[in-house]
């Protein structure tokens, strides 16, 4: 798995979720957020299918104890992360978000910090895990 790649995925994300909680910052005035929600869906489900399909399955096989316990306890805290973005994302329409702005401003915070925390655990303790595990085993490509 090209972990510079799944890096370049958290930058973009984080940058679109940034412009997404600066919208939803002033809950006196509704903006226009439906792009900035979409074009935060199809990446964040894009970038989590490869991790929670490919990725965090491939961590049961590594060498490495300490990259295989904290695989798990990551997934096992961040797994639902998808459906509850999906959730999110069906409950509100764009009929709902200008009606309720103010819920879909508090939601909308609560999800992104979610995210937030998992791109930085990820970042933080995953990714250097499993660069320092594939330079460990030559033949596993993380890089």
């Amino acid at each position: 798995m090209d972990i510079a790649e799944l890096r370049r995925q958290h930058d973009e994300i984080s940058l679109i979720a940034a412009q997404l909680g600066e919208a939803v910052s002033d809950e006196s005035a509704p903006r226009q957020v439906a792009r900035l929600r979409w074009q935060l869906a199809r990446l964040l489900m894009t970038h989590l299918a490869l991790e929670d399909r490919l990725l965090y399955p491939a961590t049961v096989h590594s060498s490495d104890d300490d990259t295989r316990k904290t695989a798990a306890a990551l997934q096992q805290e961040m797994g639902d992360l998808a459906a509850r973005f999906s959730s999110y994302m069906t409950a509100w329409s764009d009929d709902r978000i200008l009606r309720e702005w103010s819920a879909f401003c508090t939601q909308t915070r609560a999800m992104l910090t979610a995210l937030a925390d998992r791109v930085d655990s990820e970042n933080r303790i995953l990714y250097p895990l499993l660069i320092r595990a594939a330079a460990d085993n030559p033949r596993r490509k993380a890089s």
